[in-house]
């Protein structure tokens, strides 16, 4: 018994070496495996994932290079009202709700007209924004123009071919907040690529933050 009990801690001591190795070089080469950057192509949707503007901007220049007719918008969460958020506003910050900054910017960049619509209602995390997406196409098939930051491109295509294997998926990456293969150098750039191999890891594990959740994760 004690030989079998051995056999079997050398054996899980063994494993854990191995997966620690595997774990330490996909995360050191995160810098080539984490990078998608899909060549823009005709499309019925120019889709801005949910977070940072800059997504609205490049989905703005997509559809002016005419990549397809119409942007579609996702209503994810809205975060709550900080105690900085108010401040703001005290100085002289316009007190904007999503939909208007949005169309706002949109005016500005001279793209308010292509808005066909949104998807969505208060979605936390890319899973539910992808299921959100398959919700609102109804199981049509689509040819789908996403566009995201570049730290979460690689998850985001995965998360959307399985949620959305009808679908032709291009995933386009904005022009601000890229990282090299030297990542570890560049404190911004380490900082969202550890986040996004933890996520990566979450979700192909079987891991998906939900709005029934008690705290929200994007």
């Amino acid at each position: 018994m004690r030989r079998v009990l051995d056999a079997f801690l050398r054996l899980v001591g063994a494993a854990t070496l191995i997966g620690l190795a595997v774990g330490i070089a996909l995360l050191i080469g995160a810098g080539y495996w984490m990078r998608v950057n899909d060549a823009p192509r005709q499309a019925d949707y120019i889709i801005p994932l949910a977070g940072d503007s800059g997504r609205l901007i490049k989905a703005a220049e997509l559809y002016h290079q005419g990549f397809a007719p119409v942007i579609l918008l996702s209503n994810s969460v809205e975060l709550p009202v900080t105690g900085l958020d108010r401040l703001r506003w005290e100085i002289g910050f316009p007190n904007l709700d999503r939909d208007e900054y949005h169309m706002r910017l949109l005016t500005v960049l001279g793209a308010q007209a292509s808005v066909a619509g949104s998807f969505g209602y208060g979605h936390v995390s890319t899973v539910e924004e992808a299921e959100a997406l398959r919700e609102y196409l109804k199981g049509k098939p689509a040819r789908l123009l996403l566009v995201t930051s570049p730290t979460h491109a690689r998850r985001a295509k995965m998360i959307f071919e399985d949620i959305l294997p009808h679908c032709e998926i291009t995933m386009v990456a904005t022009d601000e907040g890229g990282f090299g293969t030297d990542w570890w150098k560049d404190q911004y750039a380490a900082q969202n690529l550890v986040l996004e191999f933890a996520k990566t890891a979450h979700y192909m594990l079987g891991g998906v933050f939900r709005s029934t959740d008690s705290e929200p994760g994007i």
